[in-house]
């Protein structure tokens, strides 16, 4: 028995189990320099990609439109274009600026077309006569 603890003396060492010796434990290593490489390929390859679509958005450019920018519309900035509110709905007072102007004159007194002498009259007034049956 002694010959035989001789002869193997990794049993020893692993607790005594027989014909089954564990290999020694890898080292942990992080291969930064690999990291390192394929995060600089990666940005190269970006910068690259980048600089290559900047490029072909000017050629795109330059074809589609030789004579240059399209010079700036007249009417930008204005805050009603055609039918079209420019503005944000809730900076808009368009509608209540027209509504009041309506109710001046809904509640007045004005020609319609002087030259066939048809007037208009306050709004209240017309209702008035038209429920007591008169038609001016």
């Amino acid at each position: 028995m002694s010959t035989d603890a001789h002869a193997h003396p990794e049993h020893e060492e692993h607790g005594g189990h027989h014909g089954i010796a564990h290999p020694p434990a890898e080292l942990d290593l992080i291969p930064s320099g690999r990291i390192v490489w394929v995060g600089v390929v990666a940005m190269i390859v970006f910068v690259a990609g980048s600089l290559a679509a900047a490029w072909q958005m000017q050629v795109t450019r330059r074809v589609s439109n030789p004579e240059g920018p399209v010079a700036f519309p007249a009417s930008a900035g204005q805050a009603k274009i055609g039918i079209v509110e420019q503005r944000l709905f809730e900076h808009a007072n368009q509608g209540v600026a027209w509504r009041e102007q309506a109710r001046r004159h809904l509640d007045s007194y004005g020609w319609v077309d002087q030259s066939k002498g048809v007037v208009h009259i306050p709004i209240d007034k017309a209702m008035d006569l038209v429920e007591k049956g008169e038609r001016p």
